[in-house]
């Protein structure tokens, strides 16, 4: 098999990192080994930006857990257990719990199964998405958006519930509600993480990403720099707020955190997917280690919802252009013809419909032609149908070369085409019509030994004409045209 050199040093440093993971694949366990301590960066993360014992602004592991079981599915099992019971022994020894290793065992085996079932319940039904929908993205994004909140709704009430079962929390009334604050990390975590968290997951599991391409965010980055100044502006934004709201103390100041959401919106629809994950993703950290630093532990909630607020806005955001996209191709597809990209039957009627009826307002002549290939069922049969698809392509382009603004071309079916003229008499018309004649001559097809011909018929709508009249009498007379040797433009009123 041929191997692909890079064309430059760019393109080397842009596939170096798929090039590794590749390498990484085939050491045993090493993929696993580096999904583990990508887990425990990510909880440590999270504990060095505790505002309160226990208490951080968000869990980036639960977007990892999520994540993975999405692109691993039973794979990422082992390694996520191994962390959950890793950091109940390393959070019982920042805190000082005193616990056994058998307490701490059966307390870290109850999280892991805690944290595990949810997130992998959660994601194996989004997975289903996947699969199943051909309109990938908008429901997948859909989905997402209400199956990551109630997975981590679960996982945090599952919590709860398990370290009440190992003793590390009491079942009195000050922990009740522990699964609340919990459930606001968990949510955090997932909705801001898991995008970019897919992107390093799927780096280190290669062949885990492939449906990653299918669903619609294939974009290419624009330059770095107005990118990295968006960021820094946001940046600038949150980091002037909250100190402002530490400074002098006024609560009400901490919801200016909300206009972050303009300069988020600005990225999303101007940089790619992926870096719009990046940005909501740093500002979620940043956010989270300002209300540390600054102690702005009372107001959590607040920064807390907003970036909720502004996660579920990029990821509809992202949804926008994708639509429009979508939408665009679809009306491409109703109204233009496939093969030769002039308007569609159905659609070359209704324009003409409606610009009979303007011509008739303002009292101009408007004419109708029906014009086809002569002997296009030869060229078929003795050189094949994408020839004879090739000629129909070239013929098209020809003759909408020399249309006006106004004029429509449309096909209707086969090698049969249409073509309105507004404003233009039935002399006018033929005088059109003899230029493009000449123009489909002098059309030089490789693949042909023949000169390209036509027959049109061409009629001026009256005022008592229905638009099918019209085209019935053009039509006869491209019949009419045939009978007299083709190569003939027959027209009459």
């Amino acid at each position: 098999m041929p191997t692909l050199t890079p064309q430059n040093d760019q393109e080397t440093a842009l596939n170096l990192p798929l090039w590794l993971s590749n390498k990484l694949m085939r050491i045993p366990l090493l993929s696993d080994l580096l999904l583990l301590v990508l887990w425990l960066l990510l909880w440590r993360v999270a504990a060095l930006m505790e505002y309160a014992p226990h208490a951080s602004i968000w869990f980036p592991p639960a977007g990892a857990s999520f994540a993975a079981f999405l692109l691993l599915g039973l794979r990422a099992v082992p390694a996520i257990a191994i962390g959950s019971i890793l950091v109940t022994f390393w959070e019982s020894y920042l805190y000082h719990t005193g616990m056994s290793a058998t307490q701490l065992l059966s307390i870290g085996s109850l999280f892991a199964i805690a944290h595990i079932l949810p997130y992998y319940a959660g994601a194996s039904i989004l997975r289903m998405f996947i699969h199943s929908d051909e309109q990938k993205l908008p429901r997948l994004m859909l989905a997402f958006v209400i199956i990551g909140p109630l997975s981590s709704l679960s996982a945090s009430y599952c919590i709860q519930i398990s370290l009440m079962l190992g003793g590390a929390i009491s079942a009195n009334d000050s922990t009740n509600f522990l699964w609340i604050p919990l459930w606001v990390g968990d949510l955090i975590g997932v909705m801001v993480l898991t995008p970019l968290s897919i992107g390093l997951v799927s780096r280190i599991f290669p062949n885990s990403g492939v449906w990653l391409s299918e669903i619609g965010l294939r974009q290419s980055p624009g330059p770095n720099l107005p990118f990295f100044g968006k960021l820094l502006l946001a940046a600038f934004l949150s980091t002037l707020i909250m100190f402002t709201a530490a400074f002098f103390q006024v609560r009400e100041l901490a919801f200016g955190i909300f206009f972050i959401g303009v300069v988020q919106m600005w990225i999303v629809y101007t940089e790619t997917p992926l870096r719009s994950a990046v940005s909501i993703a740093f500002l979620s950290a940043l956010t989270a280690l300002l209300v540390q630093q600054l102690t702005l532990g009372d107001d959590a909630l607040i920064y807390q919802f907003s970036i909720s607020v502004l996660a579920a806005s990029t990821y509809f955001g992202l949804l926008i252009p994708v639509l429009a996209s979508n939408n665009e191709r679809l009306q491409e597809i109703a109204h233009k013809d496939g093969l030769t990209k002039v308007l569609a039957r159905q659609y070359f009627f209704q324009l003409a419909a409606q610009e009979l009826q303007r011509a008739r307002y303002y009292h101009q002549p408007i004419c109708l032609v029906v014009f086809d290939i002569d002997h296009f069922k030869s060229i078929n049969d003795t050189y094949g149908h994408t020839v004879g698809d090739l000629a129909l392509k070239q013929l098209s382009q020809t003759v909408t070369s020399e249309l006006g603004p106004a004029d429509l071309l449309g096909r209707f079916g086969g090698d049969e085409f249409m073509l309105l003229l507004p404003g233009s008499d039935l002399e006018q018309a033929q005088k059109l019509l003899y230029l493009v004649r000449e123009k489909v001559i002098a059309l030089k097809l490789e693949q042909l030994d023949i000169q390209l011909k036509c027959s049109a018929g061409v009629t001026e709508i009256l005022a008592e004409d229905t638009l099918l009249k019209a085209f019935e009498r053009a039509d006869c007379m491209l019949f009419e045209a045939k009978k007299q040797g083709r190569d003939k433009i027959v027209a009459t009123i």
